[in-house]
């Protein structure tokens, strides 16, 4: 993975060629020194994209993924957790992010879970029973390439520093 910064030209201009282009991307946003604590979410514009990315900590990692990622989109009901179990196969790492976030207080979030068996994909799916999801097979993030890109959020100096996830 790259020690890009996220605020470097070449990374933003990506990000938003791949939006004019693409109806949405997936970023995969990882904290430094938050126990492994990683977060999906979706933009389908630039400017919100930019805005979240001013709200993370400096040493966070963002993977950004242009192709279309966790193509299952619906309602979680009995229909919706057949047609995954039928879709994902059996053994295959997944990933369930709610596409509406949760709300307590003045937190809000949007849950996700991941696993292998169907026996975890079916238990995460009933998690979010009567939410709108987003479900696939996880992205490939290790694997940066011309549909992968990375970058590490700078402290307020512009250093960029890799943290621990």
């Amino acid at each position: 993975m790259s020690d890009i910064s996220s605020t470097d030209k070449e990374f933003l201009d990506t990000l938003e060629h791949w939006l004019q282009s693409q109806p949405e991307i997936l970023v995969l946003i990882r904290p430094s020194r938050a126990a492994g604590k990683k977060s999906f979410e979706f933009f389908s514009s630039f400017t919100a994209l930019s805005e979240r990315l001013h709200q993370l900590r400096a040493s966070t990692n963002i993977i950004v993924f242009k192709q279309p990622q966790l193509p299952l989109r619906g309602v979680v009901d009995d229909a919706f957790i057949e047609s995954c179990l039928s879709s994902i196969p059996d053994g295959a790492e997944f990933v369930v992010v709610e596409t509406v976030p949760r709300t307590a207080g003045r937190h809000s979030w949007f849950h996700q879970s991941a696993g292998e068996p169907h026996a975890e994909l079916r238990e995460a799916l009933e998690d979010s029973r009567g939410s709108p999801v987003a479900v696939g097979v996880y992205p490939p993030w290790l694997q940066e390439g011309p549909d992968v890109i990375s970058a590490i959020v700078p402290d307020e100096h512009g250093v960029v520093t890799r943290g621990v996830y």
